[in-house]
């Protein structure tokens, strides 16, 4: 029987899901007292990888989330280290967005401004969904659930990805009233939304639910203090966002901790479990990143 050990998060939620999807396994948390030679599994987001040596019979890495451009993958052991590709997730961050969008087309913040001053003006033009354009910047397996989330709540919807698109970067962004943010980062990615995409976005909105440094936060900030009605951002260059950061206090700025997409550990744990199954059979799950 092979040992599991998941890193010790959510109180222990993880390793009681674990141990009911995986009963063929002893699955303990990371800081339970075990013989290092005995793990073949770890469950993480952030572990040391002095942790992870430890672990001479390592056979396989499986994270907690979908990212991992927190690890630095030279330094982890030589095993298939395996993201999480939990659908629920996905549906997680569609509502994050949806809640957002409807937020903003039903001019909730208009309105509170107007209560901070005892305004009561009711005679704001209604703009109504099917005239609210939904851009997702990267339609990939995530940003197509999320246009497909506001398509069905009847919101107008493009999608634009390098390898998939109707028209230049900046007429997208032209075109839309919210550009939801879901690129991934890599070299092509970083600070692909800047200055000239947020002027072509005018008076609208960006969400970022992927990663920070896909967007300039410079021109961000800049496109703030002119035309751009509002940012929602969730992710940042630097996690935790500095208590120093401008994002922190800029009024048209709202700041979540990372939280669009939440890992879920009951819908979690089959998909983990399966990942291990492939593993053990010799086989390459989804969700494998190329090393």
């Amino acid at each position: 029987m092979g040992v599991i050990v998941v890193e010790g998060i959510d109180d222990g939620a993880w390793v009681s899901h674990l141990a009911t999807t995986l009963p063929h396994f002893d699955v303990h948390d990371v800081d339970a007292e075990v013989q290092p030679d005995s793990v073949t599994y770890v469950v993480m987001w952030r572990l040391p990888t002095q942790h992870l040596e430890a672990y001479t019979n390592l056979e396989g890495i499986l994270l907690l989330g979908a990212g991992y451009d927190h690890l630095d993958l030279g330094s982890l052991p030589n095993v298939p280290v395996v993201r999480l590709i939990d659908p629920a997730m996905a549906d997680d961050i569609a509502l994050y967005v949806l809640s957002w969008v409807i937020y903003f087309q039903r001019d909730f913040d208009r309105y509170a401004t107007m209560q901070a001053t005892a305004t009561w003006q009711s005679a704001l033009k209604p703009v109504f969904a099917r005239n609210f354009t939904v851009g997702v910047l990267g339609s990939g397996a995530i940003g197509s659930i999320v246009l497909t989330t506001c398509a069905k709540h009847g919101f107008a919807t493009v999608g634009w990805s390098r390898s998939a698109h109707d028209r230049p970067l900046k007429d997208f962004f032209r075109d839309c009233d919210v550009v939801v943010d879901l690129v991934p980062l890599n070299k092509a990615t970083r600070g692909i939304i800047g200055a000239p995409e947020l002027t072509a976005l005018g008076d609208g909105v960006l969400i970022n639910v992927g990663r920070g440094a896909t967007v300039d936060t410079p021109a961000l900030i800049g496109a703030l203090n002119g035309e751009l009605r509002a940012a929602v951002l969730d992710v940042f260059d630097s996690e935790p966002l500095p208590a120093d950061s401008l994002l922190w206090r800029h009024p048209k700025v709202f700041v979540t901790p990372h939280v669009a997409g939440r890992s879920d550990p009951v819908t979690a744990a089959p998909v983990i479990a399966a990942s291990i199954a492939e593993l053990g059979a010799g086989r390459t799950p989804p969700g494998t990143i190329n090393r």
